[in-house]
């Protein structure tokens, strides 16, 4: 059995928590053992922890740096050094990505995958710069196997060195369109004759919400039947309740907090808008494309996410209020009838859940 240590999943149910618990269930477990690291502060739980649990894995927690360097450091290789893993596959990049790649190479056999899932990183110049210092010096490591979810993610992270591009997959068949869904959610949220917009994304700095409320406040005077849901947490949602107040979209803002039914919200609403400052290739618009929902992305997204004719792309530097008319016809010559196959294209595009494991499989098992 081939033992692999996840590095990288938080408490937040997000794109990349998603896109392991989408490997970790469809892989063969029998096979492969999945562990995961727990660096969260305050005590808080990995997002499926009880699944995660459930399923077998064990789920290590340790200090977060933040708390004690000297700690997180020492339990992170007391915990590479005794399990003898044959990889580490990390998900996260700066002071974790160091780590995470210099424990095992130092401390262990284990190989080490460097899974870019950003085509950009926000952070600050001394950041950035380590980073790339890090690319330098360990790139070159033999030990080392290079995974990206798209190119431009790969290209931004690796630059020159080979990788390879695994699909951010889901399990298509699940996400095909249902119109009893559709009609329940939007009895049960009181939607039934409304314009439903929607957000998927943790509330933070990347996903630029601040746009996304304008945007949504151009909408609404446009046409004032409109209703914007937003799924996720984070650590702007108090900055963003108060902006939501002051542009007066109280009823008309809805914070849904992190649910576990986004595939069905998807069902229920009639356009995904999704403004981001920058992505990898993200789980959400490929989830999005199988229930042929609709989506309005920026133009800083990589073009490798249109996988079905149901993407459109706005300019992000422009102001909103450009936008809200193209938001509106998106809705109003949607027709539900087209949704019912989208899931067939994104899985002939190659982005069904099925693939991207047989991809990770063959890596695990040869190690290149």
């Amino acid at each position: 059995m081939k033992k692999i240590l996840q590095i990288g999943m938080t408490s937040n149910y997000g794109g990349i928590e998603s896109f392991i618990m989408n490997v970790y269930r469809n892989i063969d477990r029998n096979k492969f053992q999945f562990d995961f690291i727990n660096m969260e502060t305050n005590g808080k739980a990995l997002a499926y922890s009880d699944e995660i649990e459930s399923m077998g894995g064990k789920i290590y927690k340790i200090p977060g740096r933040r708390e004690n360097l000297k700690k997180n450091r020492n339990q992170l290789k007391k915990i590479i050094e005794e399990n003898n893993y044959d990889f580490v596959h990390n998900n996260i990049l700066t002071w974790s990505y160091s780590e995470g790649i210099t424990l095992p190479v130092r401390y262990s056999n284990s190989k080490v995958i460097v899974h870019s899932h950003n085509s950009y990183m926000n952070s600050g110049m001394y950041a950035r710069r380590f980073l790339n210092f890090l690319n330098r010096r360990f790139n070159y490591s033999n030990n080392i196997i290079r995974l990206a979810c798209s190119n431009e993610a790969g290209k931004w992270l690796f630059r020159n060195k080979h990788f390879t591009v695994i699909p951010n997959g889901i399990v298509t068949k699940e996400y095909k369109f249902d119109s009893k869904i559709r009609d329940v959610y939007r009895k049960e949220f009181n939607v039934e004759n409304k314009n439903v917009f929607l957000h998927v994304g943790r509330l933070s700095h990347q996903k630029n919400h601040e746009f996304l409320l304008q945007w949504f406040k151009e909408i609404c005077k446009k046409d004032n039947n409109s209703i914007l849901f937003l799924v996720g947490d984070g650590e702007l949602k108090t900055k963003l309740k108060k902006k939501v107040k002051s542009l007066n979209l109280t009823d008309k803002v809805k914070f849904l907090g992190i649910r576990k039914d986004v595939k069905k919200l998807m069902f229920m609403s009639d356009t995904l808008l999704f403004p981001s400052f920058y992505e990898g290739l993200p789980v959400v618009l490929v989830e999005a494309q199988a229930t042929g929902l609709p989506a309005l992305i920026s133009n800083t997204i990589s073009r490798e996410i249109d996988i079905t004719n149901n993407i459109k792309r706005i300019d992000i530097s422009n102001a909103p209020k450009q936008y809200a008319e193209l938001a509106l016809k998106n809705v109003y010559e949607s027709n539900i009838s087209n949704r019912k196959e989208a899931y067939l294209k994104v899985e002939k595009a190659g982005y069904d859940i099925g693939h991207t494991v047989k991809m990770l499989e063959e890596i695990y098992t040869s190690g290149v």
